[in-house]
């Protein structure tokens, strides 16, 4: 697993060393590249006791994982209904970018939400870390 988290930014490495995409200022690049020789999986799920739960159950009959925005009723390859889900949960720094979503009406377009995530401004400076987006 680790070989193929090296190999896998391989291109995106290859683009910045023959000058396709270029750094302001130049050090970026140096900061990029060691990042990226030296990727590390992350795991995303953490051994706590609270947080999202992974939208993940397993059928007890056939082993087959099912994953889902709302709770299965039924296995989706065999026609039992034993599921059980993942008891873990995601990693609070995914969590935390859950909260809003959680917290402010998703996945209705509420005002709420909207006021939250606005989608009219899009900044990508390196001054600023905001940006806009919609779910």
């Amino acid at each position: 697993m680790v070989r193929e988290s090296r190999t896998a930014g391989k291109r995106a490495i290859e683009v910045v060393e023959k000058g396709y995409v270029r750094f302001t200022p130049e050090n970026y690049k140096q900061v990029y590249l060691n990042w990226m020789y030296n990727i590390h999986d992350w795991c995303i799920s953490r051994q706590l006791w609270w947080g999202h739960r992974i939208p993940a159950w397993r059928c007890l009959d056939c082993d087959t994982i099912i994953v889902a925005r709302e709770t299965p009723t039924k296995c989706t390859k065999c026609p039992r209904s034993r599921l059980e889900q993942d008891p873990d949960v995601l990693d609070t720094w995914f969590s935390s970018g859950l909260l809003p979503f959680t917290a402010l009406g998703w996945p209705d377009a509420t005002r709420d939400l909207e006021a939250f995530y606005p989608t009219s401004l899009l900044i990508t400076d390196s001054t600023s870390c905001s940006s806009g987006w919609r779910a």
